[in-house]
């Protein structure tokens, strides 16, 4: 239990390092408003800058927005909900706090939206990982759902965020909202590809006369276990053998190369597989 507890907080504080260097040091810089409480802080420093000569800091922008939102959710969901989220909130803060004023690059905004959105979409991949978030829009949109049961969260969460990626174009202009929306796609898929892992993984279903030699051939040759089952269709055909089994990605041509030259007839489906849980499961 103490080394998943380490694990998670070590998950957290690099998770929250690197969306905070993100945001920090490349959205921010560029004028990048990639939604949520972050892209508000964006435009409300840039907003103090322009009219009082003095920024912003996003880490109290962070604070100052979730703090409301995290009394509201403790007396609504109680304070075991909200723990998670308040620690990792506050880390996020700090975060933003210790890089504030570093920027590492703003001359380009392609440059600084694909490495902003990298940053921001790997740190929030560690963090859901431990089963954590760091409140704001996400937060706000849960405790929605209590009030206003419709739409979905997924769509009240897609709906805040394109208010606020929608005022950052108007106030920093189309060019710099498109590379936002940008960012925010690298974002999204850095954070699956966390979470559901960078390998990828293919499942093969054979329907052939022959599954049983196939299934030996790449046990054989590649190693790979398989499943076979007896099918059969809804116009009267005969039983046919159909054979399962996963590949890595690297495995799956010379598996099709195995079906193939055993059964020129074979039907074969490949299909990508989002996770693989289970003993004895190991992909080359």
């Amino acid at each position: 239990m103490n080394g998943m507890k380490i694990e998670d907080w070590l998950l957290r504080i690099c998770g929250t390092a690197a969306m905070a260097v993100g945001f920090q040091c490349f959205l921010e810089p560029a004028h990048l408003v990639a939604g949520g409480v972050t892209g508000i802080g964006i435009m409300l420093s840039a907003f103090t800058t322009a009219r009082y000569g003095f920024p912003t800091p996003l880490w109290l922008v962070n604070v100052a927005l979730n703090f409301p939102l995290f009394l509201i959710a403790w007396k609504m969901r109680g304070g075991r909900f909200v723990g998670k989220t308040i620690l990792t909130s506050l880390l996020f803060s700090l975060m933003l706090f210790v890089v504030q004023g570093v920027t590492f690059y703003s001359g380009d905004l392609i440059l600084s939206s694909v490495y902003g959105g990298v940053l921001v979409g790997i740190g929030l991949g560690l963090v859901l990982r431990c089963g954590a978030t760091t409140g704001g829009v996400d937060l706000a949109a849960s405790l929605l759902q209590k009030v206003w049961p419709r739409p979905s969260i997924s769509k009240k969460i897609f709906i805040m965020d394109a208010i606020i990626i929608l005022s950052g174009m108007l106030m920093f202009g189309g060019i710099n909202g498109l590379y936002a929306i940008l960012s925010v796609f690298i974002s999204e898929r850095c954070t699956k590809w966390v979470l559901e892992g960078g390998d990828i993984v293919r499942g093969a279903i054979v329907i052939s006369d022959k599954a049983q030699e196939i299934g030996e051939a790449l046990n054989l040759r590649l190693e790979r276990d398989a499943a076979v089952f007896s099918g059969k269709g809804t116009l009267g055909e005969p039983k046919k053998e159909i054979l399962f089994c996963i590949f890595s990605q690297k495995e799956i041509q010379g598996a099709k190369s195995i079906i193939m030259n055993i059964d020129r007839g074979a039907i074969l489906l490949v299909t990508d597989i989002r996770e693989v849980l289970g003993e004895g499961v190991m992909l080359k």
